[in-house]
């Protein structure tokens, strides 16, 4: 194992003669040396690498390698499930409606803000999955359509449609229960919405009480579910405003003639940070 950062004392540099106090400072010198190789902690290293490292746990922002084996117990990563114990109303045949959730079933680290955005902590990819208990109170076959929205926008090609039957007779209705799965590139601190619409007003999202002969539990008219799948590659980093930045590129520069301005032109945006030395 090497230690990367770490260093070895600098040894005193011998006399001509013997001298007991010099040769006393080489051998506490060593002693130090060594005594930290020996420990299970050796605090003045940097970083650590190896060829593999056993047992034990590691604490720390940045922790990778090529393999990493283990049962994975003591891994949090984010995560939800939500659902909704109410009926949802269809706004109209010309109006977008937005999922709502009043059940926090199990989460770690992903918030619900409104009843309808789904927030996330950490910038990353997510596995988002639903179903829905879809109504259809008409007597004749509708359509229904649901997709995902980021920030407030449509996210494109996540629109899904199916047809819902129609009621079988009056005071008994069609019903549908469509699954949708996908997985979402999110930054930090940006929300999930999921939108629906339906052909007429007739067509809504449906909960129901629990039953008995034989005993059922409740059918939520929502079920939801997040989990976090993979931090962003790096193409997907965004620069903060705030951040000073280069972009375009250097214009070549003939001797004696002045450059002429382009849009691949390098420019300099942003603010340069405040550097307080104390």
């Amino acid at each position: 194992m090497a230690f990367t950062g770490f260093r070895a004392p600098a040894l005193p540099i011998p006399g001509g003669m013997y001298e007991q106090r010099q040769q006393a400072e080489l051998i506490r010198a060593l002693r130090l040396y060594f005594n930290i190789l020996d420990s299970l902690t050796p605090q003045q290293a940097q970083s650590y690498t190896a060829d593999a490292f056993f047992g034990g746990s590691f604490t720390g922002a940045n922790i990778s390698g090529d393999i990493i084996s283990g049962f994975g117990s003591g891994i949090e990563v984010p995560y939800t499930m939500l659902m909704s114990d109410q009926n949802q109303a269809n706004a109209g045949a010309t109006s977008e409606n937005i999922l709502s959730y009043n059940q926090v079933i199990i989460s770690q680290g992903i918030s619900v803000e409104d009843n309808t955005k789904i927030r996330f902590p950490y910038s990353g990819q997510y596995l988002v999955t639903f179903t829905l208990q879809v109504v259809n109170k008409d007597n004749v076959v509708r359509e229904f359509e649901v997709w995902a929205k980021n920030n407030g926008a449509n996210y494109p090609l996540s629109n899904s449609r199916i047809d819902v039957p129609a009621r079988k007779s009056v005071g008994v209705w069609g019903h549908s229960l469509p699954a949708v799965t996908g997985i979402f590139t999110v930054q930090q601190d940006e929300y999930l919405e999921i939108a629906w619409w339906g052909e007429t007003t007739d067509v809504s999202l449906e909960s129901f009480a629990a039953n008995t002969s034989p005993t059922r539990p409740a059918i939520p008219s929502v079920i939801l579910t997040v989990q976090f799948v993979a931090a962003l590659p790096k193409k997907f980093y965004t620069i903060p405003p705030d951040r000073l930045s280069i972009s375009g590129a250097a214009p070549t520069i003939l001797r004696g003639a002045a450059p002429s301005p382009s849009a691949s032109t390098l420019s300099i945006v942003g603010s340069a940070p405040t550097v307080t030395i104390a």
